[in-house]
């Protein structure tokens, strides 16, 4: 074994995985089950555990996002529902890559690695625009959603991901101007199927992100307040007038929040807001958690219960009952309670304070992570294949720099 290890190199096969890892990562699921499960079998083969280890043990990040998994998988000592368990256990191993990544890939490869997504995604692109303008047809895409590849929430938080990196980009003095054209470009066709799909998530995330990126480039001052309020009414505006999806969609959502607050909870948002009242009021009695697996049959549970009569159709109960809290900090509330919840929000801010000494990947980290911190709010997005596999991608990258920078200062 180890004559035959000594002959891989290793580096390129990482770099060659990796790439073909964020290449993919938008046009096909089964590429990115293929390589979550190369990735880490090339890590294991590699060996080499003490030095792995040892960047794992000095690295504050991924040390708490371990300490997230662990307590995550302690929950299963008072779960009951294994089989719902399955799951959200195996979506974790999604989460490996992190490690991989993080310990394996060289720093000045990462540029490339993001790049390859940006490929990926004008593919993506491409394809969604041929469906909307009906020249062709492609899987369960249509022209009133036209989403290729992932679900269509799936597909917003790519795009609002996407559109806020080249939006970066253009506003940053690091490219020349025929870079930024190019960016430019692909930023209005990002942007344009962000609202041409139904996906509000990754709408509602870029709103936010805006916001934080306009401190990035102006500090907070009047002309970052100005630069958001401009952008985010110039974007806004525009979607609501040529996209009849958007118009909808946001006619709905200001019904939803006015029901709510007439406390009709019978809509879309209002559904998203009992999830709160249920978790809480399950939290009330399981301070731990209910476990990984119990957290629909303890929704379930509570539900049906008569206080929640009055607020809530049969139809609500009903759904309520049978899905996820649409919420990733509401789910991990319920598998793992305060403790749970503590340790993914100190892993985020053990993420946000991460030393990159790349200025532009740095501000790359925060603008990724606004946009995961606020889609959660409406997605469990650790459940979803696509999501949770681009999660893994982008925190491996960052912490990739971070621990490559602190072991050539050494």
């Amino acid at each position: 074994m180890n004559a035959i290890t000594r002959k891989i190199n290793f580096e390129k096969t990482y770099y060659y995985l990796i790439m073909l890892f964020a290449f993919t990562m938008p046009l096909s699921r089964a590429s990115i089950s293929l390589l979550v499960i190369l990735l880490p079998i090339t890590w294991l083969i590699e060996g080499d555990f003490k030095q792995k280890f040892k960047l794992i043990q000095n690295n504050q990040t991924l040390l708490s996002f371990l300490i997230f998994i662990l307590v995550t998988i302690l929950s299963l000592l008072w779960t009951q529902n294994y089989e719902d368990a399955g799951r959200p256990l195996r979506m974790l191993l999604y989460l490996a890559t992190i490690f991989v990544i993080a310990t394996s890939l060289k720093r000045e490869y990462v540029n490339n690695v993001i790049s390859a997504f940006l490929a990926g995604m004008f593919i993506s692109e491409f394809i969604a625009y041929g469906v909307f303008f009906e020249i062709w047809q492609f899987k369960h895409a249509t022209p009133q959603n036209p989403s290729p590849f992932m679900f269509h929430i799936d597909y917003s938080v790519f795009m609002a991901f996407t559109s806020i990196l080249l939006l970066h980009r253009i506003l940053s003095k690091r490219y020349k101007l025929k870079e930024k054209l190019i960016f430019g470009v692909f930023f209005v066709t990002v942007t344009g199927n962000l609202f041409l799909a139904a996906g509000r998530t990754g709408q509602v995330a870029l709103i936010a992100a805006i916001i934080v990126m306009s401190i990035i480039h102006f500090r907070l001052s009047l002309k970052s307040i100005l630069t958001s309020l401009l952008l985010i009414t110039t974007i806004y505006a525009t979607a609501y007038n040529v996209s009849s999806t958007f118009e909808i969609r946001a006619h709905q959502a200001m019904s939803d929040v006015k029901k709510v607050l007439n406390a009709d909870f019978n809509s879309s948002w209002g559904i998203r807001a009992a999830f709160w009242m249920t978790t809480l009021n399950i939290l009330k009695e399981h301070p731990f958690g209910v476990g990984v697996g119990d957290y629909i049959d303890a929704t379930k549970t509570e539900v049906q219960k008569q206080k929640y009569n009055s607020l809530l159709s049969n139809e609500s109960k009903l759904f309520i009952s049978d899905n996820h809290p649409h919420n990733q900090y509401l789910l991990i509330f319920l598998q793992s309670g305060f403790i749970g919840l503590l340790s993914f929000l100190y892993f985020i801010y053990k993420f946000l304070t991460l030393k990159i000494d790349n200025q532009e990947l740095k501000e790359l980290s925060i603008l990724f992570m606004t946009i995961f911190l606020v889609s959660f709010l409406a997605e469990p997005l650790f459940l979803k294949q696509f999501t949770i596999a681009l999660f893994g991608l982008f925190v491996g990258l960052f912490v990739n720099y971070n621990i490559q920078s602190l072991n050539e200062t050494q």
